[in-house]
């Protein structure tokens, strides 16, 4: 009976946060308790091995978290260890390898940190034992990573409402492997930094490229395919995008179809960067609106690793005579004590924003405690000042989730303005109902204005950084196959 080991270490880095990622931050668990997870990536993968009668799967270890800042070094020591210790103890007899990665992580001194583990599963385990991982989109499959496994599946789609089909893809391509597969990796790197609305996959040309791999799995041959968008607030030195096409046993196939992709990924670098319209303008345009309209502070997004502190948007509105009704999100866990101290129902002037980034200075407002309770063991607050509702969170997270406001009295469909601290929703969140959304040109750890977020480390030339590449044939002499030896 084949043992498969399962693992995880997952986490999205944006270097340009203020605060680093420490090993508090981790949510970490052992053995058995791996089975018991749901909805995510990790639940698929389990799920598709427990199909199988002829399989024993062998839980490990798990580090996971969503985004934040810059691991340290001392953290990213501590997880590895425990990770790599886990799957030592287990590895007599192991005939496959499972991990659930992020393809984003940097930490301190080693900014592969993906590599680094597959490298040192792949010495543990030898040359012919198959190693699989499933990867977020936003990320980056380095050379080493490459060279370390055996086959990926990789998120498609964006909003990600496909995590637990992630997992499940991965185990469909170990499992191949196990019966018999031949796996051929053909990969593409383009040299671009993406963001915006075409990487939407329903609506956006990121899509149409996602539908063409899709229609590539359903063929005998063809076990993977995927692309790495890359994540432009992670500062590594093989940030770029990564066309993936996993065949078994053909090679001219694989390379085909990675080189077809990559050479239109490259061709619609510019149309996949951000449209942003300035605080001003965003007001404006509501003005004129006759329905909702959702600022996207995609700057300040905690799902991409931001503090969720920024009040540059809110500061915009204060300063304008704009009268609609404003629905404006914040993390700021010293406000949110202060209102508890007055109390619902009283008039308090206090600081809002600027802690945990020093990009931001508080801004001063007036305003009615309306609401004051928890969220599990969070604390909420909610501030009235005229015709801005500010919701008050010490969580970065919950500014994530859409449904926090019904819980306290908020209901969006009832507002003029809701800012988001989002790149992106699912389209019931918002745009089922709202007349548009728009992204808001503001600072931040984020900012989907690529070139202001301060890159050191990416390799140069690249796109946005470097506009001018129309005689870059990078796109095309840089495929990279491997694999096609036995298992």
């Amino acid at each position: 009976m084949p043992r498969i080991l399962v693992g995880a270490y997952f986490q999205e880095t944006n270097d340009f946060h203020p605060n680093d990622t420490v090993y508090e931050d981790f949510n970490i668990v052992s053995g058995e308790a791996l089975l018991k997870t749901t909805g995510d990536v990790m639940a698929g993968a389990v799920q598709a091995l427990s199909q199988r009668d002829d399989v024993e799967i062998i839980p490990t270890y798990s580090a996971t978290m969503g985004a934040g800042g810059t691991i340290t070094h001392e953290c990213f020591s501590r997880i590895s260890s425990e990770l790599l210790n886990a799957l030592e103890k287990n590895k007599t007899g192991a005939d496959g390898v499972y991990l659930n990665m992020h393809g984003a992580m940097a930490a301190e001194v080693d900014k592969d940190p993906e590599g680094y583990i597959l490298q040192e599963v792949r010495n543990m385990v030898g040359p012919d034992v198959p190693i699989v991982a499933s990867f977020d989109m936003h990320g980056t499959i380095t050379r080493r990573m490459l060279k370390n496994m055996d086959g990926c599946s990789i998120l498609h789609t964006y909003p990600h409402i496909d995590w637990y089909e992630t997992g499940q893809r991965a185990i469909y391509v170990l499992l191949r492997i196990l019966d018999g597969a031949n796996p051929v990796i053909a990969s593409v790197y383009t040299p671009t930094m993406v963001r915006g609305d075409e990487l939407k996959t329903a609506t956006g040309v990121h899509g149409t490229f996602i539908r063409h791999l899709q229609r590539l799995e359903e063929r005998e041959d063809v076990l993977a395919g995927g692309i790495m968008l890359g994540h432009p607030p992670t500062d590594c030195p093989e940030q770029g995008s990564r066309i993936i096409v996993i065949t078994d046993d053909n090679r001219t196939l694989a390379e085909k179809e990675a080189l077809r992709i990559g050479q239109n990924f490259w061709d619609m670098r510019e149309r996949m960067q951000c449209v942003l319209h300035s605080v001003e303008e965003g007001i404006a345009i509501a003005k004129k609106a006759s329905g909702a309209v959702i600022f996207s502070d995609a700057a300040d997004a905690t799902s991409s690793g931001a503090p969720g502190t920024s009040n540059t948007i809110l500061k915009g509105f204060l300063e304008s005579d704009y009268k609609g009704k404003v629905l404006f999100p914040i993390r700021d866990a010293p406000a949110i004590i202060k209102a508890m101290e007055a109390g619902v129902g009283q008039t308090i002037t206090m600081e809002i924003g600027g802690t945990r980034d020093p990009r931001f200075t508080p801004v001063v407002v007036t305003g009615v405690v309306e609401i004051l309770g928890r969220r599990g063991h969070e604390p909420i607050a909610v501030l009235q000042c005229d015709n801005i509702t500010i919701f008050m969170s010490t969580e970065g997270g919950t500014l994530c989730d859409r449904w926090m406001y019904p819980d306290f009295g908020q209901d969006p469909e009832t507002f003029d303005v809701v800012i988001q601290k989002l790149p992106h929703t699912p389209f019931e969140w918002y745009d089922e109902w709202a007349e548009r959304t728009i992204t808001i040109d503001v600072p931040g750890a984020a900012s989907p204005n690529i070139p202001t977020l301060g890159h050191h480390l990416v390799p140069r030339p690249i796109y946005p950084l470097d506009p001018d590449m129309t005689d870059c044939h990078s796109v095309t002499t840089k495929i990279c196959s491997i694999g096609g030896g036995p298992h």
